[in-house]
């Protein structure tokens, strides 16, 4: 038992570092953002947001899948010309299909300009260059990875985004206030970046050039493992930035897009901070030997105190919007509070269904998220195709709300096939978001925190128990934090 609980303890302390030392940079950066939002105003930012979602997308997607397979794959080579070998096929690859891309995407342009939005034609070179070099920065964070060099690579790409933050801040304060000059900055050191890692792990894995093209063909097993991550990633990139694709297609104005992207910069940043860190630890953790009898317990207990307290942050956002979206961003975007109001409301769905994907990968049935991906995705391009002409930029978040609610029952249900209370706790915890809702909106707003925390209290979602157990595995973790 004491064995186990120094797991548990050890858990907390690696996810604890490793989150502390992410969220040091993204802090900075969602500060930094602020300025940006403010400076360049709706129309521009909005142009900005497309631009960016589509490089963003599309560069993962180049990587082939390398991320997560070269993080996966060469902790198992046990050489370093072997990581080499790996390491140079996911280059060449990737690099023979951005030139397929390149070349298609320049041709596309040509022979059908009217399908691409005119922020994209306007800097299509710049455009093409950096969707590349945003596919080889997932190929060199997988051999970070895989090489357990997490915090250098956090450190590294910290770095590199607050540097781009900072120049775009000084070149839209002396004026240049277009959605250019972001992309711009961004670009200068997404290459200056690309271009010293790539030179440090040449010789860090002592590559010689003329070797570069390494052993072929690649190994069936990675080659499969890689093609499954692709697809995987395919759907969720596509479910990520379908919104403002839609938005601007459908509507034909910038700012709109500008105003759906501040509402949902909050929560995304609380999204990017405290929950998508958590995969990473937790996969290792429930694939460890000594937790094979008590991952369910420790999905049951993570998911529904991850989704109250995430729950407790969307009922924050959702009761003080006028006041943050306001006091951020200013009169601007007095559109984007409904937005945010209605956005924040994921967070607790979010939060409950963080721990799920790497503890289907550890039992080695990642087609569950996977299918649930496929109908969230569907759910968003039918949903945002009906609502956004109707409600314009707040179409995206409801649609997003009821893509993710539907993505976790199916997931839940599969999960309460395995006799623990997940559907339970996800439909209680619903209510309480509902009811927390309903009246806010129809008293005032304010008062819906309080009316989630007494209601969270009467379901007993959370128990003194609860807080005892936590305590318990938290306290000697933060003496080692301390120390």
């Amino acid at each position: 038992m004491n064995e186990k609980k120094a797991i548990y303890q050890q858990m907390f302390y690696s996810t604890g570092k490793y989150v502390v030392l992410k969220n040091i940079f993204m802090v900075v950066s969602g500060i930094i953002g602020i300025f940006v939002v403010r400076l360049l105003g709706p129309y521009e930012y909005g142009k900005y947001s497309l631009v960016w979602q589509l490089i963003s997308t599309i560069g993962p997607i180049i990587s082939l899948g390398w991320l997560t397979t070269l993080a996966r794959f060469i902790p198992e080579k046990s050489t370093i010309p072997e990581k080499a070998i790996l390491f140079s096929q996911s280059v060449i690859s990737v690099l023979l299909f951005s030139v397929i891309f390149f070349v298609g995407m320049i041709i596309f342009v040509r022979l059908f300009p009217g399908l691409i939005p005119i922020e994209v034609r306007q800097i299509k070179l710049a455009f093409g260059i950096f969707v590349i070099l945003v596919a080889f920065f997932n190929i060199f964070e997988g051999v970070y990875r895989g090489l357990g060099k997490f915090n250098e690579w956090t450190i590294i790409d910290g770095l590199r985004s607050n540097l781009s933050s900072v120049l775009a801040i000084i070149l839209l304060v002396i004026g240049y206030r277009y959605y250019q000059t972001i992309i711009f900055s961004n670009f200068v050191f997404g290459l200056i970046f690309v271009i010293l890692i790539f030179n440090y792990l040449i010789k860090y894995l002592n590559i010689n050039f003329s070797k570069l093209w390494g052993n072929w063909p690649v190994d069936s097993s990675v080659r499969n493992f890689a093609l499954t991550m692709l697809i995987g990633q395919i759907v969720f990139l596509l479910g990520s930035s379908i919104d403002s694709i839609l938005l601007r297609a459908l509507l034909k104005d910038p700012a709109q897009v500008g105003i759906y992207n501040a509402g949902i910069r909050i929560p995304k940043m609380i999204e990017a901070m405290l929950i998508a860190p958590l995969p990473a630890p937790f996969l290792y953790y429930f694939s460890h030997p000594e937790l094979g009898q008590s991952r369910e317990k420790i999905l049951e207990f993570g998911s529904r105190l991850l989704g109250v307290i995430f729950g407790f942050c969307g009922i924050f956002l959702f009761s003080f919007s006028q006041e943050i979206i306001l006091f951020l961003f200013g009169s601007n975007y007095s559109e984007s509070i409904m937005v945010l109001r209605i956005f924040s409301l994921i967070l607790y769905l979010l939060g409950f269904n963080i721990l799920v994907s790497p503890y289907f990968q550890s039992i080695n049935k990642p087609q569950i998220p996977l299918f649930a991906g496929i109908i969230s995705f569907v759910i968003f391009f039918v949903g945002d195709i009906l609502l956004i002409p109707e409600f314009k930029s707040i179409g995206p978040a409801i649609t997003v709300l009821i893509g993710l609610f539907i993505q976790t029952m199916f997931i839940f249900y599969f999960l309460s096939r395995l006799n623990v209370k997940y559907l339970t706790n996800l439909i209680l915890l619903t209510l309480c978001i509902i009811v927390s809702v309903f009246i806010g909106f129809y008293t005032v707003f304010y008062i819906s925190l309080l009316i989630f925390i007494i209601f969270i209290i009467l379901t007993r979602l959370i128990t003194l128990e609860d807080i005892k157990r936590w305590q318990s595995v938290t306290f000697v973790t933060t003496k080692n934090i301390k120390s």
